[in-house]
């Protein structure tokens, strides 16, 4: 081989070497590339896939939210429809917050009546107490819904058998005064305010709070209907029961002329028909009755 044939050769071998060079520097350059458009593209897929988690766990919890609230509206309507010898400390806790959470007239009187009906047992008004309820029923008062008021008052009735209770429902007496007095004359919301102060007075203890509504009871017996002037008779005989109050009802000054015939003219106007009959009782055989005229004779 002469001498321009193995120059020849030699820049034969050295070109192909270059060439396979940059073929096989092309080929990493584009292998890399590609995977690190893979490895971008495995980032952005996992970056998205996170986003679709969280918006399923999202989409989960208020789905799970709206199931729990659809739970719990029928575990009250469950409770609502319970009967009320049945209702247990769970029960009525629950029928206690569905009263406090809704503005809902309708659902508020059901509530009541539950309640209410629930309130004519001993051990549920021990409860009803205990759970903080006698607020929760007393606020109803404020409502602005007649009806609303009325089924409180009610449940009110029944809570205020209870001595206990009666302890912390006297702060809501002056309330039931003048709800009593405000009202329209013979109402349903008159009479069920005037069972509740009939509960109330059955002792001495709160009497003390009623003495200025003295006046209006005897308005009522005058005015009311047959159902309010038992209610108002009621309440007069337990006040009359405390000694105390005896000058505050004979005293009493209703909204009317005294007719001749009325209680007051004949105790306190001319005396002379009535201390000759008066004075024939303390013949009679009965201490009791010889008592109560000597009182009256006394005053």
């Amino acid at each position: 081989m002469g001498a321009v044939d193995e120059g020849r050769w030699a820049f034969r071998l050295a070109a192909g070497l270059f060439a396979g060079a940059v073929g096989f520097y092309a080929l990493y350059k584009l292998t890399t590339l590609n995977r690190h458009q893979e490895e971008q593209m495995g980032r952005g897929g996992g970056h998205r896939q996170s986003q679709k988690q969280k918006l399923v766990q999202r989409v989960s919890s208020l789905r799970l939210a709206a199931d729990n609230r659809g739970i719990a509206h029928s575990q009250q309507e469950c409770v609502l429809a319970k009967s009320a010898d049945s209702l247990e400390q769970q029960h009525l806790q629950v029928v206690l917050s569905l009263l406090q959470e809704t503005s809902d007239s309708s659902t508020r009187e059901l509530t009541l009546v539950t309640l209410g009906n629930s309130a004519a047992f001993t051990t549920n008004q021990d409860l009803i107490r205990s759970l903080g309820g006698l607020s929760v029923v007393a606020n109803c008062l404020s409502d602005e819904v007649t009806s609303v008021k009325v089924k409180a008052m009610n449940v009110l009735n029944n809570l205020s058998m209870n001595v206990a209770n009666q302890v912390e429902l006297k702060i809501w007496i002056p309330q039931i005064l003048e709800i009593v007095e405000a009202t329209t004359l013979n109402s349903e919301l008159q009479v069920a305010g005037l069972r509740v102060l009939t509960n109330i007075s059955v002792t001495n203890n709160y009497h003390h709070m009623m003495i200025n509504s003295i006046p209006h009871f005897l308005k009522l017996l005058v005015e009311g209907t047959e159902s309010v002037k038992v209610q108002v008779l009621k309440v007069l005989v337990n006040l009359s029961a405390n000694l105390g109050l005896t000058h505050d009802l004979l005293c009493a000054q209703g909204s009317v002329q005294y007719e001749v015939q009325s209680l007051h003219t004949v105790l306190f106007g001319n005396p002379t028909p009535f201390s000759h009959k008066l004075a024939m009782l303390m013949l009679y055989q009965d201490n009791e009755v010889k008592q109560q005229v000597a009182r009256i004779l006394i005053k």
